[in-house]
């Protein structure tokens, strides 16, 4: 892959390679406030899910996002809790072909509403990046339109709320990038070749990146445009993107403990 351009930071809404322009900061409490006040949010917003995954990990025939819990696919609570938020005008779940028809048919049965496909990759940031593509792209009959903010949420992670989407994509809108972290459970340790212990992490100096994420759309689809191929084939981590592409700093945000997938 040639390498693109990188955009300069004088470009608004691009990413950025220095310090935030100037001006009024958008004010968490005051975007809260409005959407508590109009249920809508003061900037458009998108979602996108990467639902492409095979199961491998998990170790069963059937992939995750589409094992029955109490007899409804795990993704329908996921695209469920995201349809209460009102304010996230389009969904974008990227499926892989051969799974289309069967996301279809749970759009329709569980009557899913503001839901739109794209066709997953082969891996998990190849998945994203065609979900954002179909937020640019203009295809026949499609009425997405490109939003500011996006968020990127995993589609077996069911148990998200509004509150952590909300202060997840104001501090995107601030910062240009947001993410929802929780404290190590376990503590991270690194082997060296032979298999045996060569450091362990400090557990409390780090933590857990989790979902949702949110991005200013422009800095996060930069970042995949200019990504290398190694990026798009072993990456799994979307802020760490738009810090080594777009320069932007991910706010942190403490997430509950109940965004585990």
């Amino acid at each position: 892959m040639e390498p693109r351009p990188r955009c300069s930071p004088a470009e608004p809404g691009r990413c950025l390679s220095g310090p935030r322009a100037s001006g009024p900061a958008t004010s968490v409490s005051r975007l809260g406030a409005a959407v508590a006040e109009l249920g809508s949010c003061p900037f458009a917003v998108a979602a996108v899910l990467p639902a492409g995954g095979c199961g491998e990990r998990m170790g069963v025939p059937t992939p995750k996002q589409f094992c029955p819990v109490l007899e409804r696919p795990l993704i329908s609570y996921t695209l469920q809790a995201l349809e209460r938020v009102p304010w996230i005008k389009d969904i974008v779940v990227a499926v892989t072909g051969e799974n289309m028809e069967a996301m279809e048919s749970i759009i329709r049965k569980y009557g899913h509403k503001r839901i739109s496909l794209a066709e997953a990759g082969v891996t998990r940031h190849r998945s994203i990046f065609n979900g954002l593509k179909a937020l640019v792209e203009h295809q026949p009959d499609s009425e997405l339109t490109k939003p500011e903010v996006v968020v990127i949420h995993d589609a077996v992670r069911p148990f998200v709320e509004e509150d952590v989407l909300l202060r997840v994509v104001t501090a995107a809108k601030e910062h240009g990038a947001a993410g929802a972290i929780r404290p190590l459970v376990s503590t991270v340790i690194s082997p060296s070749a032979d298999g045996c212990l060569d450091h362990s992490l400090e557990r409390d100096k780090h933590r857990a990146s989790e979902m949702p994420q949110a991005f200013l759309f422009d800095v996060i689809y930069e970042a995949y445009q200019q990504c290398s191929d190694y990026d798009l084939e072993f990456g799994t981590e979307c802020l760490q993107l738009a810090l080594k592409y777009c320069h932007t700093k991910a706010k942190l945000v403490e997430g509950s403990p109940d965004l585990w997938k």
